[in-house]
């Protein structure tokens, strides 16, 4: 397995898309993540597994805080570990500059809880009706970097 974890490049756009595609139910749009990767305060990265995009995640710091804003991988390329290391770059990225890092995932979305808290994430709190198509809940957590 040869996984290799990059700064995103716009040529990197029409994988990411059908990745978020394939992942949500509201995918980003291309001016969505245009708007990140204009934005200096943006992390956005790619995982290539075998020469081809598996995966992507995007991450914008504000001040000494960050938010974790998306993160998928190719359907058929799930549980192999491309999601733990887009995350361990940019936290091991960013661990310096910010003290903790919130993400936002669907209450239902107990895989991706689960997921989270073995990343070190907890559970801090509740946005209710944050999502649409369906309607539903946010689970919002924190991981504190500065331990």
């Amino acid at each position: 397995m040869k996984l290799i974890i990059r700064k995103l490049k716009e040529e990197d756009f029409p994988a990411v898309i059908e990745i978020s595609k394939q992942s949500f139910s509201l995918p980003w749009s291309l001016k969505s993540f245009i708007s990140e990767l204009l934005n200096p305060q943006s992390i956005l990265k790619v995982a290539e597994f075998n020469e081809e995009i598996a995966g992507y995640i995007v991450l914008r710091k504000i001040l000494d805080e960050a938010e974790l804003l998306s993160i998928a991988v190719k359907p058929e390329l799930r549980r192999r570990g491309i999601a733990t290391e887009l995350i361990r770059n940019v936290m091991d990225e960013i661990k310096h500059s910010v003290k903790s890092c919130f993400l936002e995932v669907r209450i239902s979305n107990t895989q991706a809880i689960s997921f989270y808290e073995k990343m070190g994430f907890k559970k801090v709190g509740v946005r209710k009706k944050y999502y649409v198509l369906p309607e539903e809940d946010a689970v919002i957590m924190k991981i504190d970097l500065n331990q």
